[in-house]
């Protein structure tokens, strides 16, 4: 059973910040610097706190002098906990560093308060936890102390003015594991009259063939929680009728449909099934979607491509013969081609691109031969893709080099 442990008496702060009328400029108060920010006791100071079963923690503090006469100001707050009782580099300032060389001492709670309480959830503190300290499965520890205490300042903008830290309480937890592996990019998929193979078909088992799945972006980052961000097609495209679904695929009621013109689309949002999108006209066109905002932009894309009416993977999955891809495209000019690759657990595929029966154009990408990546802008010559274990969907773009290896639904 969750339950949720006061932690300390509740102090009544003053949050609004009154504003002196415009006669009244010369009497608006001075800030000062704060001395001190009292966290009081928590009442729960010797109870071990299960973060797995505790839902909130409630803190209260007292209000630190920002003016001579301590006239109300508008105060922010937030919670800092430390494994180590050091407060030097957060969790977001290290993971910031993708040298990896950065390593977090105290992480922030995330929301921020306006009065002189507020509370922690145990899932928050838990994922901290793990984030600081990097345990596994195997040495997560039975008890552990955290050390918490509040910051207080003045936010002007995104500057922190006249920051005051308050005293230091240790707390004893419980942590549990949990994996914190970054969330797959969330995807999307088109499917027309001359997407795959135009029959409007869903299903796991139609990704690649009848609906086709849009690109990562390389070099874009995607947020680590949640997995939304931008993804992008890129493609020659007719004035034919399509559709872009969510990854829950055939939900009709929540896809990019019609804007009501030429090259627009517009989130239905449970609203109903509506028209076909479709562009005029005919070329090449750049589809963009943010998958948090639900936003789809659609732009002619300037290009003089070849065009091939084959491209191949290959790889040392098939023993480097070449595997025709399906296009993206029903009839006509296209670019995009798709594969479904599965590599066997604990293995790694090494794959590249190629026109059939030549290595004279073939694209590959990496610093090593066989170094993973799920999408990047591919060269001509370059090395070995790497490919982990599980079921793909592989993408090709011959027209930009760039590939993209989504994780097939299941």
């Amino acid at each position: 059973m969750k339950k949720t442990l006061l932690l300390g008496t509740m102090l009544v702060g003053i949050a609004s910040l009154f504003t002196a009328c415009e006669d009244d400029r010369d009497s608006n108060p001075t800030l000062i610097q704060p001395t001190s920010l009292a966290l009081n006791t928590p009442a729960y100071l010797n109870q071990t706190i299960s973060l797995e079963n505790t839902s909130t923690l409630k803190l209260t503090w007292s209000q630190p002098k920002f003016t001579e006469d301590n006239a109300p100001v508008n105060a922010t707050y937030e919670i800092q906990i430390s494994p180590t009782n050091s407060f030097n580099t957060t969790v977001a300032e290290a993971l910031a560093d993708e040298s990896g060389e950065t390593v977090a001492d105290y992480d922030v709670i995330p929301n921020t308060f306006q009065t002189c309480s507020g509370e922690m959830i145990g899932t928050d503190i838990n994922t901290s936890l793990l984030q600081i300290c990097k345990w596994t499965a195997d040495n997560t520890p039975a008890e552990q102390s955290i050390f918490v205490r509040v910051l207080g300042y003045i936010l002007e903008g995104t500057k922190k003015l006249n920051e005051v830290a308050s005293n230091v309480v240790e707390l004893k937890v419980k942590p549990y594991y949990r994996d914190l592996r970054d969330a797959d990019p969330i995807m999307w998929y088109l499917l027309g009259n001359n997407i795959g193979d135009g029959s409007w078909s869903t299903g796991n088992d139609k990704i690649g063939i009848s609906t086709m799945p849009m690109f990562l972006i390389p070099g874009y980052k995607y947020d680590k929680a949640t997995g939304e961000g931008d993804i992008q097609f890129i493609n020659y495209f007719n004035t034919d009728g399509f559709k872009i679904n969510p990854s829950n695929l055939g939900d009709w009621d929540n896809g990019f449909m019609s804007g009501g013109s030429a090259n627009t689309a517009v989130f239905r949002d449970g609203a109903g099934d509506a028209g076909n999108i479709w562009v005029e006209p005919a070329g090449y066109y750049k589809i963009v979607i943010n998958t948090k905002d639900k936003t789809c932009s659609i732009t002619p894309y300037e290009a003089t491509p070849n065009v091939y009416d084959m491209i191949c993977i290959t790889g040392s999955f098939c023993e480097w013969s070449d595997v025709n891809m399906t296009p993206a495209n029903k009839t006509g000019e296209n670019h995009v081609w798709a594969y479904e690759l599965t590599v066997p657990e604990g293995s790694v595929e090494q794959i590249k691109f190629k026109i059939p029966g030549s290595w004279d154009t073939n694209w590959g990408y990496g610093t090593a031969d066989g170094e993973v990546n799920v999408c990047g802008k591919g060269t001509s010559g370059g090395k070995n893709i790497g490919v982990a274990e599980g079921t793909w969907i592989v993408m090709f773009n011959d027209m930009t080099g760039e590939f993209s290896i989504i994780k097939k639904q299941q």
